[in-house]
């Protein structure tokens, strides 16, 4: 596979209390929130922007009569941890066609009543990284970042993801990836998915696992 113009869209952050999790991750490293959603599986959410348009979402459970929350419940197993991370591409649909996905459509309801669509490939894989594109202008999209990037009272104003680790063999990940030019690190420990990342702040570096 050639570059399809990765980025790191979002991590996802389990959250056993959202609420509070939101709270934590303020008073230990400055990084404010606003609401977020609804997902129709059942869990809820609540982001953490960055550098616009990159965010941090903390995922809770919502409902664990649907399967979604069912779900989440039962990997968080009762603890906070880094759990997933999803990436922007240049061509959803392409990146799709080169590894054998069908791309799904999803919506969220926003906290303020508003709904959110997107285009998604490769979730069925998890604990592999998955592919995101936005269903919004590029400009508008970049607009609503901006404001929820003031709106969330960071006391450490965020900037990009500076490195995520994984557990998987660079091999591995790399037949998935292909030629993707991010900061991703290799963790000691085998096993699978993402077990921390780093977020460049105006007080430095800070590690979240």
């Amino acid at each position: 596979m050639g570059a399809e113009g990765f980025t790191i869209d979002h991590v996802i952050y389990g959250a056993v209390d959202i609420d509070a999790t939101a709270e934590r991750l303020l008073t230990d490293f400055g990084l404010g929130s606003v609401p977020g959603g609804r997902h129709l599986g059942g869990t809820t959410n609540r982001i953490i922007p960055l550098e616009p348009p990159t965010f941090l979402e903390l995922l809770g459970v919502g409902d664990t009569s649907l399967a979604d929350g069912a779900w989440l419940a039962q990997t968080l197993g009762g603890r906070d941890r880094a759990l997933w991370w999803a990436l922007g591409v240049d061509d959803i649909g392409d990146a799709a066609r080169r590894r054998g996905l069908e791309v799904q459509h999803g919506t969220m309801e926003m906290s303020n009543g508003t709904t959110v669509r997107f285009r998604t490939a490769g979730m069925p894989r998890y604990p592999l990284p998955f592919f995101v594109a936005p269903e919004i202008d590029a400009a508008d999209r970049l607009d609503a970042w901006l404001e929820r990037y003031a709106a969330a009272g960071h006391a450490a104003a965020p900037g990009a993801y500076t490195f995520v680790e994984v557990a998987e063999p660079a091999e591995y990940l790399g037949a998935w990836l292909g030629d993707h030019g991010l900061p991703v690190r290799h963790a000691s420990i085998p096993g699978h998915g993402i077990t921390r990342f780093g977020i460049q702040t105006d007080h430095g570096e800070i590690v979240i696992d």
